[in-house]
């Protein structure tokens, strides 16, 4: 189903509020294949049509002693129309992990969206009811405008501008570190790999729990439990969504270089390990170059000298890991 083509009505009680839950005792929601990277793709789709245009959602019409709402045409070529997000709000926040830092449009949508009423409309405690088309509508014409008053007032453009940036910068630093170590030892040769992870965990350890959001009666949010069924009951590996485990493994890699692995070091003289999020999956992976000392060491050397980094890549992400090689 296309954003343009959900239907406008009345909205019941979001995933994750305060209400008696359907599901069996003992019920654990995990993370499935490919949930985490939708919604963040529409997440970002919504916040690039609020933050590039000035779409407003709905047309608020007077009609007969009551009010309509009625959607507005996208209006801007290459943008999503506003107007069919507006189920989805509830559901993103199921991405707000306490704890974690996330870019500054992100945090803007989580920020705006715990304080503004329009929140009320996916659940309110146990006060909780379905608000008409538009109600609903009226509020989220509200949240995209309360959304860009705060973009401007953050200055996230700015800080978004600056994280590009940065990048560049990273790059420029990655070229110069590279051709540092290449100028000072001329008998270097570059073993470039990539490590990512299975896409199935294999059980609840190597999965995450998916939780939402709710809101009491006095106005507090709390982190609950997710209430929404298993689609496919296949949870997704942890590593691939969470950026913490995933770095993490990375550290656990690079440490204690002179116990039973010391060999695979030994001729390293230095290495870059980038994590980026990207591919059809959008999942965590590391983009390595190892720079090896390669005198006296002979194609069958390199190759096993992969198949070690490949095998202690599994091994501190307990089974999880796969590495390919980029040279193959």
């Amino acid at each position: 189903m296309s954003y343009e083509q959900v239907s406008l009505g009345a909205y019941p009680l979001a995933s994750g509020v305060l209400q008696a839950n359907p599901l069996p005792a003992g019920f654990i929601r995990y993370w499935e294949v490919g949930e985490h990277r939708e919604l963040m793709q529409q997440l970002e789709s919504f916040l690039d049509s609020v933050l590039e245009t000035d779409q407003v959602p709905f047309h608020i019409r007077h009609q007969y002693g009551r009010e309509q709402a009625v959607r507005n045409p996208i209006g801007v070529s290459g943008y999503r129309s506003l107007s069919g997000f507006l189920p989805l709000c509830g559901r993103w926040m199921d991405l707000y992990w306490p704890g974690y830092t996330y870019s500054a449009d992100l945090q803007l949508f989580f920020d705006c969206f715990l304080q503004h009423p329009f929140a009320r409309v996916f659940g309110y405690g146990a006060q909780a009811g379905a608000f008409d088309q538009a109600t609903a509508a009226n509020l989220y014409n509200n949240f995209v405008a309360s959304l860009r008053t705060e973009a401007v007032r953050r200055g996230v453009r700015k800080t978004l501008a600056d994280a590009r940036a940065n990048v560049r910068d990273q790059a420029s630093s990655i070229g110069r570190y590279l051709g540092g170590l290449t100028s000072q030892h001329r008998s270097l040769v570059p073993v470039r790999v990539d490590f990512y992870y299975q896409q199935d965990a294999f059980d609840g350890s190597d999965a995450m729990l998916r939780g939402g959001w709710a809101v009491t009666n006095e106005g507090i949010w709390m982190p609950v439990p997710s209430c929404l069924p298993m689609n496919l009951g296949r949870p997704e590996t942890r590593g691939r969504i969470d950026t913490a485990v995933a770095m993490a493994h990375r550290d656990s890699f690079f440490s204690n270089r002179r116990g039973a692995d010391k060999h695979l070091f030994e001729r390293m003289l230095g290495h870059v390990c980038k994590l980026e999020q990207g591919g059809r999956s959008g999942a965590n992976h590391f983009h390595c170059v190892f720079l090896i000392d390669a005198r006296g060491l002979n194609e069958g050397g390199i190759s096993m000298l992969k198949y070690g980094l490949s095998d202690r890549w599994r091994r501190v992400t307990r089974g999880q890991g796969l590495m390919f090689d980029c040279c193959a």
